[in-house]
């Protein structure tokens, strides 16, 4: 009796509080427009503090550097498009809502973007029957991607290290920069190790699931980091290819190391190492690369946002087989 009086009280609180912060629908889109424009005023002042000039005159002309950087921007958002699509009944234009979900995660911080996307699933979706329910799906696909990460590192840096990466490797990490990676190495194999020994007990989807989203993961970045090799390659004819690869490696590595400070500056150095006469020409390519990598989050949020609300994301018809009572 008491038990039963003390969950109707906190069935009454709970209700309580579910009343106390809802929001009619206007209250709820002026929130969602005052994110949004927090959002691109955040990313329009880091923006501005690019020194424009000076990446317009080391951006190339070629136009097909810049159709291959498009290409591998979009092998993110392409690829967890049809992850999702697996388990969730969308249309293409819920690819708008993984372009948004790849610009929190980079330009806000880590998992925000993971975030919005399970609160996105949990609106949109409703209580209809799905493959997989959004936290098992997010979740999932979120430690898979991970798993994907850590794996390529190690592997990319394998490479590195056997195509003449060494010495230079060597003499960028020293010191503390060296105990850092050190570190940050200790704590990706770990978390590897981790997911792959408690996967039982850490994942939700059936392992058959699991296995084909990590090879999708894999698929994502071997082919994002060949376009983005490519579109270097056009930029500087004249720099050797194995010395891009190199380079190319090198930079997965660093942006993916944990515990490292300034990555940039730190990626920045082992270029100049490894490229020798063409040092500043690769050092400018690489600062108008990322000035361009930011203004394609700009482009890609606006772009997504407004196709986001132009149209229905989420078919009402179709849905795909279930993965599992999820």
């Amino acid at each position: 009796m008491i038990r039963e009086s003390a969950l109707q009280s906190l069935e009454a609180s709970r209700a309580r509080l579910a009343h106390a912060v809802s929001m009619s629908p206007g209250t709820k889109r002026l929130l969602s427009f005052g994110l949004s424009a927090a959002i691109l005023a955040y990313l329009m002042r880091a923006v501005a503090n690019i020194g424009w000039q000076e990446v317009l005159n080391v951006l190339p002309a070629n136009p097909i550097f810049y159709l291959l950087v498009a290409m591998s921007y979009m092998a993110t958002p392409v690829t967890e498009y049809i992850i999702f699509r697996r388990w969730w009944p969308l249309t293409p234009r819920a690819l708008a809502v993984f372009s948004k979900k790849r610009v929190l995660n980079e330009a806000v911080f880590g998992y925000s973007g993971d975030a919005y996307l399970f609160m996105w699933a949990k609106k949109a979706l409703g209580a209809r029957e799905v493959g997989a329910g959004p936290l098992a799906a997010v979740k999932d696909v979120a430690i898979t991607s991970a798993l994907a990460g850590n794996v390529a590192t190690l592997l990319m840096l394998g490479l590195a290290l056997s195509m003449g990466g060494g010495e230079a490797v060597q003499a960028a990490f020293t010191g503390g920069a060296m105990r850092s990676v050190g570190f940050g190495f200790a704590f990706v194999i770990s978390i590897s190790l981790a997911i792959l020994l408690f996967s039982r007990k850490v994942m939700s989807l059936p392992l058959r699931e699991n296995f084909v989203i990590f090879l999708l993961h894999c698929g994502r970045l071997l082919i994002g980091s060949a376009l983005l090799l490519l579109a270097w390659i056009v930029a500087l004819p004249s720099v050797d290819v194995g010395t891009w690869v190199v380079l190319g490696a090198l930079r997965m590595v660093v942006t993916r190391l944990p515990f490292v400070p300034n990555k940039e500056l730190l990626f920045a150095a082992i270029g100049v190492s490894l490229t020798g006469s063409a040092a500043p020409e690769v050092a400018a390519l690489m600062a108008a690369a990322g000035a361009l990598h930011l203004v394609s989050h700009v482009i890609s949020y606006v772009g997504a946002s407004t196709i986001e609300s132009r149209g229905d994301t989420v078919a009402e018809e179709g849905l795909p087989q279930a993965a599992g009572s999820l």
